[in-house]
């Protein structure tokens, strides 16, 4: 069972990272997604590989999306 304390600092180890998934989706390969997260996460302490992995699969098939096209009247 973690005290408050212990949550605290294994918050306060884990960097904050922001992930851009439309940067991601114009990537031109898996190989270049795959890159860019690991670029992405190269200050996490933790295991990255699963999480890439993970994210990569959930991605696959998504498309950027559009900015809301204007209705005309």
């Amino acid at each position: 069972m973690s005290t408050p304390e212990t949550a605290t600092s294994q918050e306060e180890e884990m960097p904050d990272v922001e992930i851009d998934i439309d940067d991601l989706l114009d990537a031109d390969s898996e190989e270049e997604r795959a890159l860019k997260l690991r670029e992405a996460l190269v200050d996490c302490h933790k295991p990255t590989e699963e999480f890439i992995k993970e994210l990569l699969s959930r991605i696959r098939g998504m498309r950027k999306l559009s900015p809301p096209q204007k209705k005309t009247v």
